[in-house]
């Protein structure tokens, strides 16, 4: 029983001794460095963890709508095309439905797909007199787009030109476009490809669709 004691003391006195030195060792470093940040202990409270130190009431709220409130196109964004009339300087706004291909799209996205449409734009939309359009304002509650057009003026008769290959339709005064087409010049018969070089006359709209479909097919 004696050697079992003596086995216990020898090993319980340097534990105590271990552990007794690390208390006072750290007690000591508090006492000569009281001011180092990662030995002070302090309660943390909910309001440090808000992310919006430093702010005043008013600058926090409104910090907080901007995180809630992002600038993007939703369904419930009201989309306003205006079409302008270049010649009269007037405009007709219209609210449409947000198209689907938009939906999540913020300023700069939406900027560059307008220029892209600016670039192609749909033949109906040249037939229409299309010639460009602009962003006017943008927010995820409203979208105002300004479609610009020359509309072309009653004409009495047309002329068939060639541009790019295609046959494009332009007013009696021979630079007014009044029509692009997709039909090929190439389709039209060997006398008739000589004479739109100059410009082939059509006396009305009538006789003017007449011919395009004759070739469109």
């Amino acid at each position: 029983m004696k050697f079992v004691k003596g086995i216990s003391l020898f090993f319980l006195y340097p534990c105590m001794t271990f552990f007794a030195g690390i208390y006072l060792g750290a007690e000591a470093e508090r006492y000569f460095y009281p001011n180092r940040p990662d030995l002070l202990i302090t309660e943390a409270k909910p309001e440090d963890f808000t992310g919006t130190e430093g702010f005043s009431e008013t600058e926090e709220t409104a910090w907080q709508a901007a995180a809630e409130e992002e600038e993007v196109l939703t369904s419930d964004t009201e989309y306003v095309v205006e079409e302008y009339d270049t010649r009269r300087g007037t405009a007709v706004e219209t609210v449409l439905k947000v198209p689907d291909k938009y939906l999540g799209m913020d300023r700069d996205s939406f900027e560059e797909a307008m220029e892209l449409y600016a670039l192609s734009p749909p033949l109906s939309e040249r037939e229409r007199g299309f010639v460009g359009l602009e962003v006017r304002s943008f927010s995820r509650s409203r979208v105002v787009v300004r479609m610009n057009y020359l509309y072309v003026e009653p004409t009495r008769g047309f002329y068939l030109k060639v541009e790019d290959n295609n046959i494009v339709v332009y007013c009696d005064d021979k630079q007014t476009v009044y029509m692009y087409t997709t039909i090929s010049a190439l389709k039209l018969p060997q006398a008739q490809q000589s004479q739109i070089v100059n410009g082939i006359y059509m006396e009305d709209e009538e006789a003017l669709y007449s011919f395009l479909e004759t070739y469109s097919s």
